[in-house]
């Protein structure tokens, strides 16, 4: 299964994506990829995001693109 991921900033409504999920990855204790072991979940903070995007400010919950965010980091308001 694939995973695509869009980021859609909550501020300006800018998108990013699709960014794939990795797949998960099977460790083996005996290191032959098969056998006995454990299976790797990989998660959101596993995903290659753009540099500067916030996918989950941890006030709002909101995604914010790197412009968005610095505004709200300066506490410049957006005319």
């Amino acid at each position: 299964m694939t995973v695509n991921i869009t980021l859609s900033c909550d501020g300006c409504h800018k998108e990013t994506g699709p960014h794939l999920l990795p797949h998960r990855k099977f460790n083996s204790f005996n290191g032959k990829g098969y056998g006995f072991g454990v299976w790797e979940n990989p998660g959101i903070d596993d995903v290659p995001f753009p540099e500067g995007w916030h996918y989950s400010d941890p006030i709002s919950g909101c995604t914010y693109c790197p412009e968005c965010w610095a505004e709200i980091i300066s506490g410049e308001d957006a005319a």
